[in-house]
């Protein structure tokens, strides 16, 4: 398995994590930034891990894994709708529904930067020696609350309990194919680009 080796900085990792909140303030502001995560992503990951970041984009071992957390990100996405619609729970879809054409090209590179986020807070928190779980946990809770704003429905508890139960275990599911297929952040890229275009297009077709 692939390991990033590098000895983190409490300044690398401040300096990183002001880069991700400058990229993604750019991405939820000015709809010309779409790339913005992206770019602060990119350049965080270096800053923080290095020359051993590059070692997580390797081939994914374990292909299989792959379609196995789409698979299973849509039974709990079916399972969690049926039981918000059950308790009269009205959540807001995503933003980017009706828009795949125009976001078709866009997309790898915006769910690259949601990677890039996701993936280095988890690793930033295994190198600060915090167990796997606790930090896929950290990390997912830190993704599902940066959807608070494109999800909000007018109810902080709704649309908290809406983007921890959906994006946050999305987080969850990507992280584990992430370390499944070899520390490859390309594994958990390919899942998230198929669960992304895979909701969209079935959002699409309905509307």
């Amino acid at each position: 398995m692939y390991e990033l080796k590098e000895n983190l900085s409490g300044r690398k990792i401040i300096i990183g994590s002001l880069l991700l909140l400058i990229g993604f303030t750019l991405l939820m502001v000015y709809s010309w930034a779409w790339w913005g995560l992206f770019v602060g992503g990119a350049i965080a990951w270096i800053i923080v891990f290095g020359t051993t970041g590059r070692e997580s984009f390797h081939f994914p071992k374990k292909l299989w894994v792959i379609p196995l957390g789409v698979l299973l990100y849509f039974v709990v996405g079916i399972v969690v709708g049926v039981i918000a619609k059950a308790l009269g729970l009205h959540w807001a879809s995503s933003p980017a529904v009706g828009h795949l054409n125009e976001l078709i090209f866009m997309l790898p590179i915006m769910l690259m930067g949601e990677e890039l986020l996701g993936i280095g807070i988890l690793e930033v928190a295994r190198k600060k020696r915090l167990s796997i779980t606790i930090s896929t946990l950290i990390s997912a809770v830190i993704f599902g609350l940066l959807h608070v704003i494109p999800y909000w429905d007018g109810s902080l508890f709704s649309t908290v309990l809406h983007v921890l139960l959906l994006q946050g275990v999305a987080r969850i599911i990507f992280n584990f194919i992430y370390l499944k297929t070899g520390n490859s952040i390309w594994g958990s890229w390919v899942a998230h680009m198929l669960v992304d275009i895979i909701a969209l297009f079935v959002a699409q077709s309905i509307m």
